[in-house]
């Protein structure tokens, strides 16, 4: 079991990392050269800048934000497994020690 904690661990570290690479890139538009029609890689000189638009509009900022929602909405779970496991163990332990179970 000790294992699997330390693979929880590090997970979880991973995860902070991300996080705190999500919480700015959420915020700006995705890192996509912008070519012209021909693809030669040149930025396009007409028309007026909007980048509030841009960032708004941007389908990879948006799967960002969806990602991060969504984990959002996933890790409640997973700290109800764990708080489980944790009364569980808790429960048993009590009961080998020769407390009374609480019901």
């Amino acid at each position: 079991m000790t294992q699997l904690l330390d693979k929880l661990d590090h997970e979880l570290s991973e995860l902070r990392h991300l996080l705190s690479i999500y919480d700015d890139a959420v915020t700006m538009p995705g890192r996509i050269p912008d070519v012209d029609a021909d693809g030669t890689g040149r930025q396009a000189t007409h028309g007026p800048s909007r980048p509030t638009e841009r960032i708004v509009l941007d389908g990879a900022r948006e799967a960002l934000q969806r990602e991060l929602n969504s984990g959002a909405a996933q890790l409640p779970y997973a700290v109800a497994v764990v708080r489980g496991v944790i009364a569980s163990m808790d429960r048993t332990l009590s009961r080998w020690e020769g407390e009374d179970e609480v019901q």
